[in-house]
């Protein structure tokens, strides 16, 4: 006959004091109140499955009363009497709930935009890509890859998303811009499938590179070398830069362009050039590794020329941060399409000049015409030169070479200028 224990009242369990160890208040069929010795009440209910014992917390007192704590205990009961444990029960329901956090957790902090952003951040910040790769890479991901996977979780980006993306981009005639964020795309899941499980243990990639199976070629077409059009006869040039000091546009875009022949860095270098990178008592504009496309940095040194544009500048823009600001804001570069559409409003159409090619200019008649050695000229493109030893970075190689080198180009483009 089964031992009959009285069942407790409320009043007792309210009255029960902690003693000096943990005790048990028994209210019948396995339930009971443990008093820990610190004053908390906790209810458990102590059972048999499959031939087992078994605990199970069913919680505090000050917050299940007594005719809970019963009814959740009959509950309880009635599960194992048809087989089912409450204990494990209870566990398969937290894994469940947990399971469902990291679900919605892979919709919110692991969609492709978070995943991608968070990689292009960390290789500018480690140096690995320059200022101007990060900003065309994320202006290419917001305009062309967001619109389809922004925020699909990155486990489930699929092969035929990443043909879409590239299609359209091909579609519109930009083949190079559909390849470069392509290699893009392929780096991003490359770089996920390598790391392990950053920023959350209990997140699994499980991923694999969506990019990988298709054929570039077929999406874009072969790639074919990319050559600006530039001017290399002397009349061509002699007319293009009197165009420019005769341009009746915006002053800053009119300096920025005398300029650009001179220097003949890439447009973005001149677009966001700072006063603080100028030396005048030197003679140098040093750009920072950051702004580089080789992620070096690089010195140009400056003529007599290119200071007189700088100190013309001075009064407009000397007291804020770009040498070239923005025509609707002081404190912005230059927007891109500002140099572009000057050379437009000057009568060049795409097939004859864009501010690029003033390095094509230089490079091709530097080697043709200068006396200065291959490797002097390329240094100043900020070309990589020589051997794996030779390549070795070096801020001052050819310097005095270079020196001359920019002097022997500016007396050449002011003799043409001044030529009858």
């Amino acid at each position: 006959m089964a031992r009959y224990t009285k069942p407790l009242t409320v009043n007792e369990i309210k009255n029960a004091q902690p003693k000096e160890k943990d005790y048990k208040l028994f209210d019948g069929e396995g339930l009971f109140l443990l008093i820990k010795k610190n004053g908390v009440k906790t209810w458990k209910l102590k059972y048999t499955f499959e031939g087992k014992e078994k605990l199970l917390v069913i919680g505090n007192f000050t917050d299940i009363p007594l005719a809970k704590a019963r009814e959740l205990k009959s509950k309880y009961r009635q599960q194992i009497a048809e087989g089912i444990n409450p204990s494990e029960q209870r566990q398969n329901k937290k894994k469940a709930i947990k399971e469902k956090h990291i679900a919605e957790e892979e919709n919110t902090r692991f969609t492709f935009k978070n995943l991608a952003e968070q990689l292009l951040l960390e290789r500018l910040t480690n140096n690995d890509i320059s200022d101007v790769h990060y900003k065309r890479m994320l202006n290419a991901f917001k305009n062309d890859a967001y619109p389809f996977i922004e925020n699909k979780p990155i486990k489930n980006v699929t092969t035929n998303d990443i043909k879409t993306i590239i299609t359209k981009v091909a579609e519109r005639g930009a083949n190079e811009s559909a390849r470069k964020l392509y290699y893009a795309l392929s780096k991003t899941f490359k770089t996920l499938i390598t790391r392990d499980n950053p920023q959350n243990p209990d997140y699994n990639y499980q991923i694999t590179n969506p990019p990988a199976p298709l054929d570039l070629e077929s999406l874009v077409g072969k790639r074919t070398k990319q050559n600006y059009p530039t001017f290399i006869k002397d009349n061509d040039i002699k007319a293009l830069l009197l165009n420019i000091d005769e341009y009746t546009g915006d002053y800053t875009t009119k300096q920025a362009l005398r300029m650009l022949p001179y220097v003949f860095v890439r447009p973005y270098n001149i677009r966001y050039a700072e006063w603080n990178e100028i030396d005048l008592k030197n003679k140098q504009w040093t750009i920072p590794g950051t702004k580089m496309k080789t992620k070096h940095e690089l010195i140009v040194p400056l003529t007599n020329s290119v200071i007189k544009i700088l100190e013309e500048m001075k009064p407009f823009s000397g007291d804020g941060q770009y040498i070239f600001p923005s025509l609707k804001n002081k404190n912005a570069p230059m927007s891109d399409n500002t140099l572009l559409g000057a050379i437009r409003r000057l009568g060049y159409s795409k097939d004859e000049f864009v501010p690029h090619g003033f390095r094509a200019m230089f490079s091709t008649i530097a080697h043709e015409k200068s006396p200065f050695l291959h490797d002097v000229i390329e240094t100043q493109l900020a070309h990589s030169v020589g051997n794996s030893v030779s390549k070795a970075y070096n801020r001052a190689k050819y310097l005095e070479e270079r020196v001359k080198l920019m002097q022997w180009w500016s007396d050449y483009l002011d003799a043409l200028k001044a030529k009858k």
